[in-house]
C-alpha cells in the first residue's frame, strides 16, 4: 500500500515527501536537545562559564561549516556530507551525560569536549536547511511550507520534552536526540542529491574552487555584515534566555514551553513565503524579521515578569524567525553563484560562529554585571544597529548606480 501510494506521488512528490522527513524528523529530534544551557546550569556553571564555553564552540562552529561546506562544494555531494555530520553530532551529543559532574576536573572536560562534539553538532542544521532550500529552488517546491512543517514538528517536539522532563531528567535529553536523529539519518539516504557546477578546470588540471567570486560581490559582503551584527544579538537572545528566566522567578525547566510557542509562530510567514516574495524583495524580508525580532528583547527589557508576559512578546521573535527562516536562506542562494552555494551558505553561518564567539563571551560578562532586563535592552540595541548597517548598504547601492 506505501508502494502504491509513492507511485500516484510521482517523482517529484516522493521527493517533497522524503525532504519533509529529514528536514521535520530533523526539528523534531532537535527539540529534545535544546537543553545543554538548562543542564549546564544544573551542574553548577554560571552565565559567564557557559558564555566562554559558547563561545570556544562557536570558534570550532566557524571551521566545522567552512571544512564541510568545502568538503561538499569539492566532492560534489551535499547528501554524503548532511549523512556524516548528522551522524557525527548525534553520536557524541547523546555521550554528553557521561562525563562525571561531580570532580574537580568536570568543568574542563566539558570545555574540552562540547566544542569537539560542535565539530559535527554546529553543521548540522545549517545543512539540513541546505538540503531542503537547494531541492526546492530547483524542483521548483514550495520552500516556505515545507519548512514550516520542520516549525510544527519542533512545536511538537518541544512540548512533549516540556510535559516529559520531570520525569525522563535534564540529562537524558543528550541521548534521546541522539537516538531520534537516527531517523532523518537514513531519510537523507533517499534524498534527492542538490545540482551543482562543477569548478572550472584549467590546463586538464583539477577544477579548484575560487572563493574570491564570492567576496567580490558586494551585495553578499553587506549580507555577511548585517549577519554578523544580527546573530550576536541572536546569540545573546537565545543563550541566557534561562537566566532570564531565573531571574524572572521562571521555572527554567519551562523553556520548552518558551520554545514551542515561537516555533509555532514560526509557521504562518513560512507557509505565506512565496506570496511575500511576489509582493517584496526578500532584502525587505529580512529586515522585517530582524525589527520583529528585536521588539521581542525590547518587550523582555521593558515589561516581561512571568511566562505569560514572556510570551507575549515572543509572538514577535517567533513571527520574524520564520520570516527570517524563509528569506535569508534563499537570499544567500540568490547571491551566490551555482558552483559555490554550499560554501556561500557555511561562510554565512560561519559569520554567525564568529558573532557568537563576540555574543557568548561578551554576553555571559554583561548579563552578570548588568542583570537580565538591561541586558535584553542592550540586546534590541544590537539588532537595531544591524537594521541601520543593512539600510545603509542599500543606500550606497542606489548612490552607485546613480
Amino acid at each position: 500500500m506505501m508502494r502504491k501510494l509513492l507511485d500516484r506521488l510521482g517523482p517529484m512528490g516522493r521527493q517533497a515527501l522524503i525532504l519533509v522527513g529529514v528536514n521535520g524528523i530533523f526539528w523534531f529530534a532537535w527539540a529534545f536537545g535544546c537543553y545543554q544551557t538548562v543542564y549546564l546550569q544544573s551542574v553548577g556553571f554560571s552565565a559567564s562559564a557557559i558564555g566562554v564555553l559558547n563561545a570556544i564552540s562557536s570558534a570550532v562552529a566557524i571551521v566545522s561549516v567552512a571544512f564541510w561546506g568545502m568538503v561538499s562544494d569539492r566532492i560534489g555531494s551535499l547528501r554524503k556530507v548532511l549523512i556524516v555530520v548528522l551522524a557525527g553530532g548525534a553520536l557524541l551529543y547523546g555521550l554528553v551525560p557521561i562525563i562525571p559532574t561531580g570532580l574537580a576536573i568536570s568543568q574542563m572536560l566539558f570545555f574540552i569536549y562540547l566544542p569537539t562534539v560542535n565539530f559535527f553538532r554546529a553543521s548540522m542544521s545549517p545543512y539540513a536547511e541546505n538540503i531542503l532550500v537547494r531541492n526546492c529552488n530547483e524542483l521548483r517546491l514550495n520552500f516556505g511550507v515545507l519548512r514550516s512543517i520542520g516549525s510544527f514538528l519542533f512545536t511538537v517536539g518541544s512540548l512533549i520534552i516540556a510535559a516529559w522532563l520531570p520525569t525522563l531528567g535534564v540529562g537524558n535529553t543528550f541521548w534521546v536526540t541522539g537516538l531520534l536523529m537516527m531517523v532523518p539519518i537514513v531519510l537523507t539516504f533517499f534524498a534527492r542529491e542538490p545540482q551543482a557546477k562543477a569548478p572550472a578546470k584549467r590546463g586538464g588540471e583539477k577544477g579548484s574552487l575560487n572563493m574570491g567570486e564570492l567576496f567580490q560581490n558586494k551585495a553578499y559582503v553587506a549580507f555577511l555584515i548585517f549577519g554578523f551584527l544580527f546573530y550576536t544579538a541572536a546569540a545573546c537572545e537565545g543563550n541566557y534566555i534561562t537566566f532570564f528566566m531565573e531571574s524572572a522567578g521562571v521555572d527554567s525547566q519551562q523553556y520548552g514551553i518558551v520554545l514551542a510557542y515561537r516555533a509555532l509562530l514560526e509557521i504562518p510567514f513560512l507557509v505565506l513565503m512565496i506570496r511575500l516574495r511576489q509582493r517584496f524583495p526578500l532584502r525587505v524580508l529580512v529586515l522585517g524579521a530582524t525589527f520583529l525580532m528585536a521588539l521581542e528583547c525590547l518587550g523582555f527589557g521593558l515589561f516581561a515578569n512571568s511566562l505569560p508576559t514572556m510570551l507575549v512578546f515572543c509572538t514577535f521573535f517567533g513571527l520574524g524567525n520564520g520570516l527570517f527562516l524563509g528569506s535569508s536562506l534563499n537570499y544567500v542562494y540568490e547571491l551566490a553563484p551555482s558552483h559555490l552555494k554550499a560554501s556561500a551558505q557555511a561562510f554565512f553561518t560561519s559569520v554567525a560562529s564568529v558573532a557568537g564567539i563576540l555574543g557568548n563571551l561578551m554576553g555571559g560578562v554583561v548579563f552578570d554585571a548588568i542583570g537580565a532586563k538591561r541586558f535584553y535592552l542592550v540586546t534590541a540595541g544590537v539588532y537595531g544597529v544591524s537594521v541601520c548597517v543593512f539600510l545603509l548598504s542599500f543606500r550606497q547601492k542606489k548612490t552607485g548606480q546613480n
